[in-house]
């Protein structure tokens, strides 16, 4: 019904989409346009509406929120008009993380076919859907694997050190055009667009022309299941909160109250009007102007935490009489102190092979790093943790939206990446690297910049010295095309506290 109504119908899936994202010239391509059909030419939709998703910053789960609340609000009045509808109709959500299910990662059938069971055609099913080229989508579970996110303690993250749960501060941010991503964000969101959107095999995913619907941000609201995987977005901030009472949203009225400036969040409502919104006004999903509830945010990690070495040591410390006295006991915590400790020397270019590089660090730098994993240099600091440390991938730049790799970190030379998944630090996706490449754009031309958390990799190989921390071993392993993405820099950071 929705995809029915005329594009300047705010109701309609076409505005809806654009809403996410939307350019013209590709729209047009791919047949969403007609020859003399055109955006809507409102001062609301041009200067409000259209383009105004979040991400890489930390609106990204607000925004998203309220944009899934809006799209959910207009569907249900939708088919509350057709007869026998159901009352209690809500969007489901697609758990790819599902361990009650045979394997939660397969496209949803309801999604994966052309046509109904009674051969009507079925509006779910999307044919630019190209998954790993062939129209079948599929999914590692280490594209979505959860452990990263979830067990980060803090909502907002630190440039170049954990971009947190929900990503680093920024102000009103559309597209990728600064490095501020967080870290559920960066995985699973990105790698499930990547790979259900993908691209038509035997062609060459740097031309667009070739990409699904769901590999660009201007394109992914247009397909179906990118509702589904954006409900379960929403749904795994809930099962973050819910893991851990320390683990809480921001306080800052800066993110509570939204952006300042003209670019303010607002959404289309069923009847056919406008309403603005804030961060604030998406935190409790009971209220009266979200009023849902998931079936399940039971911990994916069965309470897995971050081990705090240093609070359990001080806690056993202070247990014995008198071997604290006289001692000074840090008790407030610090915002974290991000130092780098070395990159690479020059820059990457990413074909079909993997493409190795060495990131050299300062000595000096790397002592205090290993330092801080002695049980000894902090037995009686009551600071969170031992020190963590991230590798970062600088200004990634290329036009394949589909791109995904893996990195791996301290591999011997000649050893197969794929006999080592202890070194395996994590999966890269692309999504939305043509904006941010595109010199064009409001802050394009640097490209993406990815964060990945190495703390155990590197604490492992300073344990048994299978690498020599100075100078690291760093594997770019494509999973799919990632002929030319460029990496800047390679660079590794630690953050202490």
């Amino acid at each position: 019904m929705l995809k029915s109504r005329p594009f300047d119908d705010i109701t309609s899936w076409k505005y809806l989409a654009a809403i996410h994202g939307i350019e013209e010239v590709v729209w047009r391509q791919f047949g969403w346009l007609a020859p003399d059909e055109h955006e809507p030419d409102t001062s609301e939709y041009l200067d409000q509406d259209r383009n105004q998703c979040q991400h890489h910053n930390w609106y990204f789960f607000p925004w998203h929120r309220g944009y899934l609340s809006a799209y959910e609000s207009i569907v249900r009045a939708a088919i509350h008009t057709l007869p026998d509808a159901p009352d209690d109709w809500a969007l489901p959500y697609w758990n790819y993380n599902d361990t009650a299910v045979a394997n939660p990662r397969l496209l949803p059938q309801a999604f994966a076919t052309n046509s109904w069971p009674d051969g009507g055609d079925n509006p779910l099913f999307e044919p630019r859907r190209f998954g790993r080229g062939d129209g079948v989508v599929v999914i590692r579970k280490e594209d979505v694997d959860l452990k990263a996110a979830l067990s980060d303690p803090d909502f907002e993250g630190v440039r170049n050190g954990s971009p947190g749960f929900g990503g680093v501060r920024t102000p009103f941010q559309h597209n990728a055009e600064r490095p501020n991503e967080g870290l559920l964000e960066q995985g699973p969101h990105d790698p499930v667009h990547g790979l259900v959107g993908g691209y038509l095999t035997g062609t060459d995913p740097r031309d667009w022309h070739n990409l699904g619907l769901m590999s660009m941000p201007i394109t992914a609201g247009l397909d179906p299941i990118f509702w589904l995987h954006h409900a379960n977005i929403d749904r795994l901030w809930e099962v973050w909160l819910n893991r851990n009472s320390n683990f809480r949203n921001p306080v800052l009225k800066s993110w509570l109250d939204g952006p300042s400036g003209k670019r303010r969040f607002v959404m289309p409502q069923a009847d056919g009007s406008r309403k603005e919104f804030a961060p604030k006004d998406m935190l409790d999903t009971k209220a009266p102007g979200l009023n849902y509830l998931y079936e399940d945010i039971s911990d994916p990690l069965s309470g897995q935490q971050r081990l705090n070495l240093r609070l359990v040591l001080l806690k056993t410390l202070m247990d014995v009489p008198g071997i604290t006295d006289g001692l000074e006991v840090e008790t407030m915590p610090k915002k974290p102190t991000v130092e780098l400790l070395g990159a690479n020397s020059k820059a990457i270019t990413l074909g079909s092979d993997p493409s190795a590089t060495v990131v050299r660090t300062d000595k000096p730098t790397v002592r205090k790093l290993t330092d801080s994993f002695k049980l000894s240099t902090f037995a009686l600091r009551a600071s969170p943790e031992p020190d963590r440390v991230f590798l970062n991938l600088e200004n990634i730049t290329g036009e394949n939206d589909a791109a995904i790799f893996d990195v791996y970190v301290g591999l011997a030379e000649g050893a197969v990446a794929a006999d080592h998944p202890e070194n395996r630090a994590g999966v890269v996706s692309l999504f939305g690297i043509s904006e941010s490449t595109n010199i064009a754009k409001p802050h394009g031309g640097s490209g993406l910049s990815k964060v990945i958390e190495i703390t155990d990799t590197i604490d492992r190989l300073h344990l048994t010295g299978e690498a020599n921390l100075n100078a690291l071993p760093v594997l770019i392993v494509p999973v799919n095309d990632a002929r030319g993405i460029s990496i800047k820099r390679v660079s590794i950071y630690r953050q202490s506290t």
